[in-house]
């Protein structure tokens, strides 16, 4: 199985702003350095230097502090994109979700259904 998330599996699309906000959007509750972004994007520093203006521009990412010389930063949440990336992040995972356990379900009724015809 393949380390992609569900969201990019879905849009098969390897856009360096969306693996960064995939990454930020999984790892929400934690803030980082933009070395440790593009290490957990899966991504070079430069593609991410390349890519972080348009994050900045449209409010998508903010700057929560400072450690020493870095600066760190998570997901701005206030920021209504943020939030339907988010929703639509946990519909996805919810709709896997619901399809992996149907097929669970799918396939105990039909070993049920073998086990009884076996037996009669």
């Amino acid at each position: 199985m393949s380390n992609e998330s569900l969201l990019l599996k879905v849009f098969g699309i390897k856009s360096p702003v969306l693996k960064i906000l995939d990454f930020l959007i999984d790892n929400e509750v934690f803030d980082y350095s933009k070395t440790e972004i593009a290490e957990g994007a899966g991504i070079s520093k430069g593609t991410l230097f390349s890519a972080w203006g348009m994050l900045e521009e449209n409010d998508l990412v903010i700057v929560t502090r400072e450690v020493g010389r870095s600066k760190m930063y998570k997901l701005n949440k206030e920021n209504p994109i943020v939030e339907k990336l988010m929703e639509l992040d946990d519909t996805i995972s919810d709709y896997y979700e619901s399809k992996y356990f149907n097929t669970l379900a799918e396939e105990e009724s039909q070993e049920d259904v073998l086990a009884q015809s076996s037996s009669a």
